[in-house]
């Protein structure tokens, strides 16, 4: 048969539980910061994209613009 279970050995238990209990509560705060700094650096991305899309977007119109005043111009010159 089994020996029943000492007080000792249940605080012994208990306290492994409560160092397991701790070490699991360190490795999901390093976890959640580790997540909110990839947010940020993801946020911090998208915005350099944003400004990045916009500067090509300017460009490409001014390019219509140009290409098509240029077409005009020659259209314009054709007897």
């Amino acid at each position: 048969m089994t020996e029943p279970t000492t007080e000792r050995d249940l605080d012994r238990r208990v306290g492994r539980l409560e160092g397991f209990a701790e070490q699991v509560d360190r490795r999901l705060a390093t976890i959640e910061q580790s997540i909110a700094e990839l947010r940020t650096e993801i946020r911090d991305l998208r915005n350099e994209l944003s400004k990045s899309q916009r500067w090509i977007i300017g460009i490409q119109i001014t390019t219509l613009i140009a290409l098509g005043s240029l077409i005009l111009g020659l259209f314009s010159r054709l007897p």
